[in-house]
């Protein structure tokens, strides 16, 4: 993570050193370089987002995994269709993130302020514990999530649009077109639908944000070392790791979320939460099969688009991470 500066030593005209103040903590440094960060999440990852909710929403039986999902994708509406839907997240991930990024660096100040600190090995200064980082990536995520729930449903819906023939019109024409109709169906509140699940699965931003700090430190142990990074390197790298956490932990909860972001706004599938998790649980289960073989099945139901998930997360969050530090460090220099 981006350290605390420490400013040049100056000296008077005597040539004795004089103690600088320290750097003061800037509350919107952090909202800037999250502008960055969601654009560059959006460029990366925005392709293998797509795949991924297809796979998860789709009717059984529509792809037959990863690869076909986009070669059907690709094949049927064109190589930029796996873009589709990204008009909104062009916007909201750069505010989303802005969000996400800049609440963090300010949870982290206060929680360091609140005594949630420890001293540096170096013996300059202080740092945030690793229970800090988790926490206030718990905060961030519960903030973020009230702002992302709704673009997340729009982007989601159209993304889930498949191809239909050309007698059949689309469900939705566009981005105001989804709001449109929701409202329409379920009013204002109908784009806020199943927040709960957004705040359940944003909530393992303490995983995400807790894993980058492991890393971050573990690679800062090897310096002086044939195993020694570059900063930025080490940043790249500590993101991706933490982001394969987050998945692992957040993935079956991004399941049900997304299942109800494209529900029918008119005649939906789901109740809420609970009755989607019920739902996802039962949904291949096979009385004349094993406890084993119907327990696999109900893990592939919640983990269904994995593959897409593995390989967009490294580079995506990486990436996103390495920008925010990046930019971190250069505004606090």
């Amino acid at each position: 993570m981006a350290r605390d500066v420490v400013p040049e030593v100056v000296l008077d005209e005597l040539g004795e050193s004089i103690a600088p103040a320290p750097k003061q903590h800037s509350p919107f440094i952090g909202f800037a370089a999250g502008i960055l960060s969601g654009w560059t999440k959006l460029i990366v990852g925005h392709p293998f987002d797509t795949i991924k909710t297809r796979l998860q929403c789709a009717p059984p039986g529509t792809f037959n995994g990863a690869w076909d999902c986009l070669i059907k994708t690709v094949t049927k509406e064109g190589a930029f269709a796996v873009y589709k839907g990204a008009s909104v997240p062009a916007v909201s991930w750069g505010i989303t993130d802005a969000i996400l990024m800049g609440s963090l660096h300010n949870y982290r100040a206060c929680l360091k302020d609140a005594g949630f600190s420890e001293p540096n090995p170096d013996g300059t200064g202080s740092r945030l514990t690793l229970a800090g980082h988790s926490i206030a990536g718990l905060f961030a995520g519960w903030t973020n999530a009230a702002v992302a729930h709704p673009t997340e449903t729009i982007k989601c819906k159209l993304q889930l649009q498949l191809v239909q023939p050309e007698h059949v019109p689309k469900q939705y024409s566009g981005p105001i077109d989804v709001v449109r109709q929701t409202c329409a169906a379920q009013g204002p509140l109908g784009m806020w639908r199943g927040l709960g699940a957004s705040f359940i699965y944003r909530s393992c931003f303490a995983a995400m944000f807790g894993g980058f700090e492991i890393f971050n430190r573990l690679f800062n142990s090897w310096k002086g070392t044939s195993w020694e990074m570059s900063q930025g390197a080490a940043n790249f790298v500590a993101g991706g790791m933490a982001s394969n956490m987050y998945w692992f932990a957040a993935l079956p909860l991004d399941n049900v979320k997304n299942r109800i972001m494209v529900d029918s706004p008119t005649a939906p599938r789901y109740k809420g939460v609970f009755d989607t998790y019920r739902q996802v649980w039962r949904e291949t289960f096979d009385p004349k099969k094993g406890l084993a073989w119907n327990s696999a099945a109900r893990v592939r139901n919640f983990y269904r688009g994995f593959v897409p998930v593995v390989l967009r997360a490294f580079p995506t969050n990486a990436a996103a991470l390495a920008v925010w530090e990046a930019t971190m460090r250069w505004a606090t220099k």
